[in-house]
């Protein structure tokens, strides 16, 4: 994570503790920022397949703020597979279980945002 400096990163690691509590998360996945996209086709991926979980997520000329949602969106992905609700890929848009990841993601940022209001900057 070369292009983030140490703030930033501290950052996302402060923001990937808050979600883990707020989302009751027993078992929070790798989580890799990238500089590259790699084999990403969007920003970002949550790997539920695997028997070790990974969120990858392209932050290479992003704000702070989009890498963080990003996180949120997948970590909430996360949760639903650990309740059981993610079974099979849902659809990249719309659907019940992609409209929580949305919601949550904003809803989180928001939240954490009157903790850190820097995360705009």
């Amino acid at each position: 994570m070369e292009f983030l400096d140490d703030n930033k990163k501290e950052k996302l690691c402060e923001f990937a503790r808050f979600i883990k509590k707020e989302l009751d998360i027993k078992h929070v996945p790798t989580i890799a920022i990238l500089n590259k996209r790699e084999h990403l086709k969007t920003t970002a991926n949550y790997d539920y397949a695997k028997k070790n979980k990974i969120i990858k997520v392209y932050g290479k000329n992003r704000m702070l703020v989009d890498i963080m949602r990003s996180m949120a969106h997948e970590m909430t992905h996360h949760k639903q597979f650990e309740d059981g609700k993610l079974k099979v890929k849902p659809p990249d848009i719309g659907g019940p279980i992609e409209d929580e990841a949305n919601a949550k993601a904003g809803q989180f940022i928001k939240m954490f945002a009157e903790i850190d209001p820097t995360i705009y900057e």
